[in-house]
């Protein structure tokens, strides 16, 4: 397979490689805009941005031009992100946002995305064969955005990482308010915890095993000690029991470790982060690193 939705695929039989990037969908975006000559930027959104519903302007100023340009700019972000670019994933979910009635930081946020592809066109997902024990390991990575101003949902982001590289991220608005990180870090873990075990089910059927309990790197000590089952019940009956799932997954299939706040890979899908941050998570989550 050479080439699959636009999306180029590149194999290296001897060295045990799998490349996807999609540089041919990302300049038909970049000419269709007429920003094939963009000046590019190193992020594909500003330090700790978080687009808000008060930027929205009034009905009657509402521009349909602007709205129509918007959502197909905005659409055609999306496609990239769903099938290689996870490292504009969370910019482009926040413009994805405002879709019905963008103001101008909406537009300037998506305009931004825009100027980070041109920077980043020939950007994908490195898979890589290894060797040892557990090739190839299965290992996950979550974390929530807690409380957003708008409605104080807080949202869910995780990715699974397999190879080297991402094979699923997503994100979901949890669907209660969390008083707490820690119970929003906990649902964050129990989604996660779900793909993981479904993938690595998938993995099985087709005959790659993987012994051990697949890994989830989480930051928050509260949440490890309440997956663990360490005595923190009395103070976390509010939440939903039926995330409680995660205690008999954590018995048998996956198991958290403490990471540093600084090296969670999972902050790239809550918040804008700075060129360095930026650069190091997205090395981790797209198989950049040796």
């Amino acid at each position: 397979m050479n080439w699959f939705l636009g999306c180029k695929v590149e194999q290296d039989l001897q060295k045990g490689t799998v490349r996807t990037s999609q540089e041919k969908n990302c300049n038909d975006v970049l000419k269709r805009f007429q920003m094939s000559d963009a000046n590019p930027v190193s992020t594909p959104c500003e330090s700790y941005l978080h687009l808000q519903a008060s930027d929205i302007p009034p009905l009657s100023e509402r521009d349909p031009k602007v709205v129509h340009d918007y959502q197909q700019a905005v659409a055609s972000c999306m496609f990239l992100r769903i099938l290689t670019r996870g490292d504009c994933a969370f910019a482009i979910d926040q413009c994805a946002r405002f879709m019905s009635n963008p103001g101008p930081t909406h537009v300037a946020a998506i305009r931004r995305v825009l100027h980070y592809l041109a920077g980043t066109r020939s950007l994908g997902l490195n898979y890589r064969r290894s060797v040892g024990t557990e090739a190839n390991q299965l290992w996950g990575t979550a974390y929530a955005d807690h409380t957003s101003a708008d409605d104080r949902r807080s949202v869910s982001r995780w990715a699974v990482v397999l190879a080297g590289a991402m094979v699923n991220w997503a994100f979901k608005r949890q669907p209660v308010t969390a008083i707490s990180s820690t119970e929003s870090e906990f649902y964050s873990v129990s989604l996660c915890s779900l793909d993981c075990v479904y993938l690595r089910r998938m993995m099985d059927m087709m005959g790659y095993k993987q012994r051990v309990a697949i890994p989830i790197a989480q930051d928050n000590n509260a949440c490890i000690y309440l997956v663990k089952g360490s005595g923190m019940y009395n103070r976390a009956r509010h939440i939903d029991t039926r995330v409680y799932r995660i205690h008999e997954l954590a018995s048998r299939e996956v198991q958290l470790f403490k990471i540093a706040g600084e090296d969670q890979p999972s902050d790239i899908f809550t918040k804008g982060l700075p060129r360095p941050a930026f650069e190091k998570h997205k090395a981790v989550l797209m198989g950049d690193t040796p």
